[in-house]
C-alpha cells in the first residue's frame, strides 16, 4: 500500500494582488464613467490654471511703474520690447535676510549663491510725483502690509537679478521700435495690475 503524497497547498493571493483585481474590475465595468471623470479633471484643472493667471487682472489694483533703458544688448527682439525697471536692481541696502558674514566679495558671492531662483518681495511707495510707485526695501520675507511685488533674483550677470514677469511686452509687427525710443529716452511708463499677494501683471505701455 502506498503512503499518500503530500500535495503542497496552493497559497492565496496576496491582499494586494486581491486589491488591485478589484480595481481592475471596477474599471473595466464603469469604462465610460472613468473616462468622463478623466476628461472633467482635466477640464477642472486647465479652468483653474487659467483662472490664476488671470487674477491679478480681476482683483489686482493699477499701479504706474517708470521704464528704464536696458542693456544695449536687450533690444527690441521680433515681436516683443524688453522691459527694464528701477524696483528690478539690488537697492544699495542690500537684500533682507541673506546671509552677510565675511568681507565685500565673500557677501557678494554668498549673496548670489544663495538668492539663486529664490523667491523676493519689493514694497512700493508712492513717487514724488503721485502717479508712479519706487521701490523701497526688497526683502526674501513677505511683507506684512503695505503695497508689494513678488518676484524672483534670477541671477543674470550684466543685467538686472530681479525678475518680476513684466519684463517683455508683445507688439503688433512694426511697432516695437518707437517703444523701444520712448523706453530709451525714459518716456514710457508701465501700467501692472498689482494682486493683493504681490503677482504683477503687465496691463499696458503709457507714453510720458
Amino acid at each position: 500500500m502506498s503512503e499518500p503524497t503530500n500535495v503542497p497547498a496552493v497559497p492565496e493571493a496576496p491582499p494586494i494582488a486581491g486589491w488591485l483585481n478589484r480595481t481592475v474590475d471596477f474599471i473595466k465595468t464603469r469604462q465610460k464613467t472613468v473616462l468622463f471623470a478623466g476628461i472633467v479633471l482635466q477640464a477642472v484643472v486647465l479652468v483653474a490654471m487659467i483662472v490664476f493667471h488671470a487674477l491679478p487682472y480681476l482683483v489686482g489694483e493699477r499701479v504706474l511703474l517708470r521704464v528704464v533703458p536696458v542693456d544695449p544688448r536687450d533690444m527690441f527682439r521680433g515681436d516683443y520690447v524688453v522691459l527694464g525697471y528701477d524696483i528690478s536692481r539690488v537697492p544699495p541696502g542690500g537684500i533682507d535676510g541673506i546671509p552677510q558674514a565675511g568681507n565685500w566679495w565673500s557677501r557678494r558671492a554668498n549673496r548670489d549663491q544663495w538668492l539663486a531662483d529664490r523667491i523676493v518681495y519689493a514694497t512700493l511707495e508712492p513717487d514724488a510725483d503721485g502717479r508712479h510707485w519706487k521701490a523701497g526695501a526688497v526683502s526674501v520675507n513677505k511683507p506684512d502690509s503695505g503695497k508689494f511685488i513678488r518676484g524672483t533674483y534670477a541671477l543674470q550677470y550684466g543685467q538686472n537679478p530681479i525678475q518680476f514677469g513684466i519684463e517683455a511686452y508683445y507688439v503688433e509687427e512694426g511697432h516695437g521700435l518707437e517703444l523701444e525710443r520712448l523706453r530709451n529716452a525714459r518716456q514710457l511708463s508701465a501700467e501692472i495690475a498689482l494682486a493683493p499677494w504681490g503677482q504683477a501683471k503687465l496691463v499696458r505701455l503709457v507714453e510720458e
